[in-house]
């Protein structure tokens, strides 16, 4: 039996549609029915805290129709790991990183002008809030092997970006480690 899309129960972590009346989402493996909990007023932990306090980086980005060359030059001349692709309207369209360079990329094209990065990036990439918990995008990297995590604005342009590092340090400076006796 098929369901349609309006007996779906969309997964509040990774957006996956399953069968309606699942507990368990089946991309993730995250709780569908229980509401996510929040902390009591006062009582936040590193976690808990807003992307925002990581102090995200400005992205580096390109148009869709830039090409290979342009996107790999950025990379390189910015020693950054990716690089986000933007719509005309300046949204956030595809992410391309240099993961994408080595798999995609390096020994299989030769002429890196004429292949536009729209044609290899990541399209639709998953991106959060700079008001979303760090604890979310920490979920999300774990569960989705992302290194790299867009943060946009209420119109879905970018506006930071934040990386595992970001997040280990961030974690590292805010977790007390316990004294030796």
């Amino acid at each position: 039996m098929e369901t349609s899309p309006s007996d779906e129960v969309l997964c509040p972590t990774c957006g996956h549609g399953n069968m309606a009346g699942a507990d368990v989402c089946e991309d993730c493996g995250q709780s569908i029915v229980a509401d996510a909990v929040i902390p009591a007023e006062g009582d936040s932990t590193p976690l808990t805290q807003p992307l925002l306090r990581l102090i995200p980086r400005q992205p580096e980005t390109v148009e869709r129709g830039a090409s290979l060359a342009e996107a790999i030059a950025l990379l390189k001349g910015r020693n950054v790991g990716c690089v986000l692709v933007t719509g005309h309207g300046g949204e956030l369209a595809g992410i391309f990183t240099e993961r994408d360079v080595l798999y995609r990329v390096a020994g299989l094209i030769e002429n890196l002008e004429s292949v536009p990065v729209e044609s290899l990036m990541t399209p639709q990439p998953t991106a959060l809030k700079p008001s979303d918990p760090v604890s979310r995008a920490l979920h999300l990297m774990a569960i989705h092997g992302f290194r790299h995590l867009p943060l946009v604005d209420d119109d879905g342009c970018p506006v930071g970006i934040v990386s595992l590092r970001d997040i280990i340090l961030f974690m590292e400076e805010n977790f007390s480690r316990p004294e030796a006796d």
